[in-house]
C-alpha cells in the first residue's frame, strides 16, 4: 500500500469512528447506513482536498493557525457534505449539534493527524 493510500485509509477510519460515534452522541444528527458510507467517502475526499490546497497555499503559516484552520475546515466540509448528501441520508440540526459534531470530528481529524505525520518505522 502506498504512502498516500494508507494516508487516505487512516483519515477514512478516522471519519468513519468520529461520524458515527457524533451521530451517536447528538440526537439531532442522523446518518441512514447506506448514506453514511457516501457521507464518509465524501467527507474524506473534501477534507483530504481542503488540507492539500490549504497547505499548498498558505504553508509558512499553517502552524500557526492548525487548531482555527482545522475547526473551519472541518465544518467546510461538514456543510459541503451536508449539502450535497441528501437530507434523508445526513442531517445535522441546530448550532448546538454543529459546534459538536464538529469538534468531535475534528478531534478525530487531529488524533488522526498525529498517527498520519508519524515517522515511519525503520526496517
Amino acid at each position: 500500500m502506498t504512502v498516500v493510500s494508507t494516508s487516505i485509509a487512516i483519515s477514512a477510519a478516522a471519519n468513519t469512528v468520529s461520524l458515527a460515534f457524533a451521530a451517536w452522541v447528538f440526537d439531532h444528527f442522523n446518518i441512514r447506513f447506506g448514506w453514511f458510507v457516501v457521507a464518509v467517502v465524501l467527507f474524506t475526499v473534501l477534507t483530504v482536498a481542503l488540507r492539500g490546497i490549504v497547505v499548498s497555499t498558505v504553508n509558512r503559516f499553517v502552524r500557526g493557525y492548525t487548531i482555527l484552520g482545522g475547526l473551519v475546515l472541518t465544518l467546510l466540509a461538514l456543510l459541503l457534505t451536508d449539502a450535497v448528501v441528501p437530507r434523508d441520508g445526513f442531517a445535522i440540526d441546530g448550532w448546538g449539534t454543529w459546534v459538536g459534531v464538529t469538534l468531535i470530528v475534528w478531534a478525530a481529524g487531529v488524533a488522526y493527524g498525529e498517527v498520519d505525520t508519524a515517522a515511519p518505522v525503520k526496517r
